[in-house]
């Protein structure tokens, strides 16, 4: 019996630059309200920053939720699942492929917020940044993430765009015939197209375990190209949050706490 894929988790936020963005949003907790704090530069910065940080972060961490439901504590019989079981994984599928693209999304608004580029969200793309930030070299490392991301994006287009579904199984017919009779309380019998005996179970094993692998080989990818991109961003953090806590408008200035 070939090996079941064990599961794997990536850490949202153990990068120093999303620690320092933290740390230093705690500025916000002296105001009683938003427009107090858009007086000062520095604070406001510091807590745009940290929106966006704390809004790929949660992307990220959204991802181990899909480990979640893929590594359930208890093994959920496919019978007992809330729709046929066919379906079920295609929603897996759905939710990984969203989740995981929308990673770079968050990524580049994030490194927007940090550079101060004048981009709305809606028009934030890459090629933007790049020409927007006099190529900052935090462009190349977005493009990166993208590359690695090509695969998943063009299934993703396909799916949503275009109603084309990766098969799940090698008999995806059987499999979601089969699922969808065992939802509605009802067996099937017979040979599926390789001439095996249909089993659901093992059709529904066999369909998480593509989508586990699909999973592992996603987080193994993306954990490396994220950091880098984290890595060329909090100098470029450090250096603009700095500037405005020393400069006489910044809340910095006004305490007295002139060296950070």
């Amino acid at each position: 019996m070939a090996r079941r894929p064990r599961r794997l988790t990536i850490s949202s936020d153990d990068h120093k630059l999303i620690g320092r963005i933290y740390d230093l949003s705690i500025a916000g907790l002296h105001f009683d309200d938003y427009a107090d704090a858009e007086k000062y530069p520095d604070v406001i910065y510091a807590l745009t920053v940290n929106n966006r940080a704390s809004l790929l972060t949660k992307r990220i961490e959204s991802l181990n939720h899909v480990g979640d439901i893929l590594w359930p504590r208890r093994r959920i019989r496919p019978k007992l699942l809330p729709m046929s079981a066919y379906e079920y994984c295609n929603f897996i599928q759905d939710v990984l492929l969203m989740r995981t693209i929308s990673i770079l999304d968050c990524c580049c608004l994030l490194t927007v917020a940090i550079l101060e580029l004048d981009i709305i969200p809606r028009q934030t793309t890459i090629d933007r940044i790049r020409n927007a930030s006099n190529s900052h070299p935090s462009s190349d490392k977005l493009k990166a993430i993208s590359d690695l991301q090509f695969e998943f994006r063009t299934e993703r287009n396909m799916r949503f765009h275009r109603a084309e579904e990766e098969p799940l199984t090698d008999d995806d017919v059987t499999f979601k015939i089969a699922a969808l009779y065992a939802f509605q309380g009802q067996g099937i019998t017979g040979n599926d197209r390789h001439d095996r005996n249909i089993d659901l179970t093992k059709s529904y094993d066999e369909a998480i375990d593509n989508i586990r692998n699909k999973f592992r080989n996603n987080i193994k990818l993306l954990k490396r190209p994220i950091n880098e991109l984290y890595d060329c961003l909090i100098g470029e953090f450090n250096t603009r949050f700095s500037t405005k806590f020393r400069d006489p408008s910044g809340y910095g200035h006004k305490i007295g706490m002139v060296k950070i």
